[in-house]
């Protein structure tokens, strides 16, 4: 096996001795290019973004023949979009096939681009790039659907809770699990497959008035701790006494999400919820429900509001945050076990 080095400006050796590759050195492809350069940054935070880049990378090179970085051109990525767009896929094994919405491509894109720029010739707007081909212009983003975000009320979420009561997946507690999962998503907000893999050690039950959940997000790599409420402590307390598992809902891992998907349409079906009502949706109800009561709150909730050197080592909006979290509007139901 002979190892593929790519030859970059930045490169020590390159600096010093000038080095130049012969001149029929093989160009690295897209996913040599992202295993060098992009996963070791990636590798411990963001696991999420990694599938993502794992998947883009093998629709590239199912459908593109998987071109060295030195043949790319704007064609290129026009001529992939529109494989894309042409291409019927499942999103499952008992899914039906069907075409990817421009929202899905649009998003594939975004992580491309990354890719693309490394490419590109180094300069002050790219200063990582490796010079393996010529600029080009990137093509437009695709026209998206215009949709508002579908967001909860207090009866339907009242509806669902009592919906639970009948679940009979999984086989033990799966009513408190699943009035757990629906009271802890709308009052933290994380990622649905972020909530569903929390353990027991990620709840701090010292932490202000009734605890906090701290887990880093798969997607972002950034780590979060946010405040619980009354409610949702009393909810984890009843699941506390009679879980077996260091995780608090075990078997509902990414590896099972068919089941979980099944059963929650069974439980949205029962508790008259539109079937266009999903469990990132909770995500979307627990921002609005924040940013209603305390401007910005949501923001920080949902750690849109991490990033940069200010937030992330001079700015902890404990006191704000707390205030919000111990006035949040809760639905009816989810005060049960007060």
């Amino acid at each position: 096996m002979t190892a593929l080095r790519i030859y970059s400006p930045d490169s020590p050796t390159f600096a010093t001795t000038r080095v130049t590759p012969p001149a029929n050195w093989p160009a690295p492809t897209l996913r040599q290019i992202f295993d060098q350069h992009v996963r070791p940054e990636l590798q411990q935070h963001a696991p999420k973004t990694i599938e993502e880049y794992e998947s883009l990378l093998n629709d590239w090179e199912r459908l593109t023949g998987n071109p060295p970085a030195s043949e790319l051109s704007r064609s290129t990525l026009v001529e992939f979009r529109e494989q894309l767009r042409q291409e019927k896929f499942r999103r499952s094994k008992i899914s039906t096939p069907r075409l990817r919405s421009p929202a899905t491509i649009n998003k594939k894109f975004r992580t491309l681009f990354p890719l693309i720029r490394l490419c590109w010739p180094k300069d002050s707007h790219n200063p990582g790039g490796l010079g393996l081909c010529d600029y080009f212009p990137l093509p437009k983003r695709l026209k998206e659907e215009q949709k508002l975000p579908f967001v909860f009320s207090h009866e339907e979420l009242d509806r669902l809770y009592d919906a639970a009561g009948s679940a009979s997946w999984p086989a033990r507690n799966a009513a408190i699990i699943w009035r757990t999962i629906f009271v802890l998503h709308y009052s933290t907000g994380p990622r649905t497959y972020d909530l569903l893999g929390l353990e027991w050690s990620d709840i701090d039950l010292e932490f202000g008035p009734f605890g906090a959940v701290s887990f880093q997000a798969s997607k972002t790599g950034k780590l979060q701790r946010i405040p619980l409420n009354r409610s949702t402590r009393a909810h984890l307390d009843q699941l506390r006494k009679s879980s077996r598992s260091k995780r608090l809902f075990p078997r509902f891992d990414y590896s099972n999400r068919s089941t979980i998907l099944r059963n929650w349409r069974q439980l949205r079906a029962a508790a008259a919820l539109p079937e266009r009502a999903r469990m990132e949706d909770f995500r979307k109800t627990c921002n609005t429900a924040y940013e209603d009561l305390s401007r910005g709150v949501g923001e920080w909730i949902l750690g849109h509001r991490l990033g940069g050197v200010n937030a992330q080592n001079y700015y902890n909006p404990t006191n704000k945050v707390l205030d919000a979290v111990l006035a949040l509007p809760l639905p009816s139901r989810f005060r049960s076990l007060d």
